[in-house]
């Protein structure tokens, strides 16, 4: 008899695209911030469209979980929370289960009532759409006794957070350092936000040597938690010669009044042979 192997898969997709084996569904925006403030009444109603390809019919599911930010910027969804800046209860949404076909979009319309009721600064939720039934995939094997089966089941997520009250950003560059790892130079650095709002960042890095700009790349964006911390790394992307060097990040956010606010630090290091 043979033996199956059933294995299970959960994609957990931000960037809003399922493999091409499947379908690609779009969602926009794929991020929504809401300021309560500018509400004419105590509650706030906004939307977002999800679209399939149009060989494709594929049903969803919509559900919202809780989530916190972690250390890495990384989402960290909770079904059920007692936190104050939930949005959970605050939302209704129409429809909760649809079916995408012909490349037709599905919009959903999101309401978050009793505004009054949410603590000054950030409340936030994230909004699952996912397939309703799951797809199969039978994975070639040399073994003949073994078939292997994969379950995959595709959801994607949309950040909502709203903004109310007495809202603050405030972004820190808290150090800055560069490391020799195995044949690599990486930069690490770590920022934090004071506030109760969360700050979200891009920017750039710049290599300087004897004052003059050697290289220039983007730095990947990423969220600092409301009164919280962040730790990010990542490689420099360039084959240099020994020497002394700078290495310098520019950050830049938008404040509580949508003001850009810039972050900068540099830091010296040096390159051997060995590199």
């Amino acid at each position: 008899m043979k033996n199956f192997l059933r294995k299970f898969a959960v994609l957990l997709i931000f960037l809003f695209q399922i493999t091409p084996a499947f379908a690609t569904v779009k969602v926009m925006p794929t991020l929504i911030e809401l300021n309560a403030n500018k509400s004419r009444g105590n509650y706030l109603t906004t939307s977002f469209s999800v679209q399939a390809d149009k060989n494709e019919t594929v049903r969803f599911k919509l559900y919202p979980e809780y989530f916190t930010i972690t250390d890495d910027g990384k989402m960290d969804a909770k079904p059920a929370s007692n936190d104050a800046d939930n949005l959970i209860t605050h939302a209704r949404f129409v429809p909760n289960e649809f079916t995408l076909k012909n490349g037709i979009p599905q919009i959903v319309r999101v309401t978050f009532t009793d505004l009054k009721s949410l603590p000054d600064g950030e409340s936030r939720m994230v909004m699952f759409i996912e397939d309703v039934a799951a797809k199969e995939i039978m994975l070639p094997n040399t073994n003949k006794n073994l078939n292997t089966r994969l379950i995959v089941k595709t959801r994607l997520g949309i950040p909502i957070y709203v903004d109310k009250g007495r809202f603050i950003k405030i972004g820190n560059f808290d150090d800055l350092k560069v490391e020799k790892s195995n044949k690599n130079l990486v930069y690490k650095m770590n920022l934090s936000a004071n506030g109760n709002s969360k700050v979200r960042y891009h920017g750039k890095a710049q290599i300087i040597k004897d004052n003059q700009l050697i290289k220039e790349f983007p730095v990947n964006s990423n969220t600092i938690r409301a009164n919280g911390v962040f730790f990010g790394s990542g490689v420099i992307p360039e084959n240099l010669e020994p020497g002394d060097y700078v290495f310098k990040v520019i950050l830049t956010y938008k404040n509580e009044k949508g003001e850009n606010k810039n972050l900068i630090k540099e830091t010296q290091f040096h390159v051997d042979n060995s590199i």
